[in-house]
């Protein structure tokens, strides 16, 4: 049985990745939420699927997560999402963006596991795009225009650095709405 492990599953994106894998058979689905993390996205499969309180902004307990998980895929959804917010707290979004996906591969490194991740990145990552520059391809140049938008080209970073020294095995993705 093949365990999937959705980091950010309360929310929208997270939550109906849920929703879609919970009709795959033999896959067995966990969800990482934190204790204040609202749930009215998760309410009507709460009981299909492992939930385990982590924050990952703690390295230790991300550590014993995924040493009992032990997922052989990570849907790492879990951020600070909100560009406003990175505004007035930036510090809050750095940490909790790039230091939690930092925590999330040292302990799939550390544990010896070796799953596939896919890192969610975004479009904000681009953000000064130039008028020529339309359509946008993935080649274009990072020019990140918020705390948040950097939070985000520092995780894309920080996947392609574990993916090159330590060969984890990463998927990264920008998404666009």
């Amino acid at each position: 049985m093949t365990r999937v492990l959705i980091t950010g599953i309360t929310g929208f994106a997270g939550s109906h990745l849920a929703d879609y894998l919970l009709e795959k058979k033999d896959l067995k689905v966990y969800g990482i939420k934190r204790w204040r993390s609202r749930t009215e996205n998760i309410e009507h499969f709460i009981d299909k699927i492992e939930f385990y309180e982590c924050d990952l902004r703690d390295a230790s307990s991300t550590r014993d997560l995924i040493e009992v998980v032990r997922p052989n895929m990570i849907f790492h959804l879990a951020a600070q999402s909100f560009v406003p917010t990175s505004w007035s707290a930036p510090a809050e979004s750095l940490e909790t963006n790039i230091m939690g996906e930092l925590n999330l591969l040292e302990a799939v490194r550390r544990t010896g596991i070796n799953p596939l991740i896919q890192i969610a990145g975004s479009s904000e990552e681009y953000g000064a795009v130039k008028e020529n520059e339309v359509p946008i391809k993935e080649t274009n140049p990072l020019r990140p225009l918020s705390p948040y938008a950097v939070s985000k080209v520092g995780q894309d970073m920080l996947a392609y650095q574990y993916f090159k020294s330590y060969g984890t095995r990463v998927i990264r993705t920008r998404g666009f709405n």
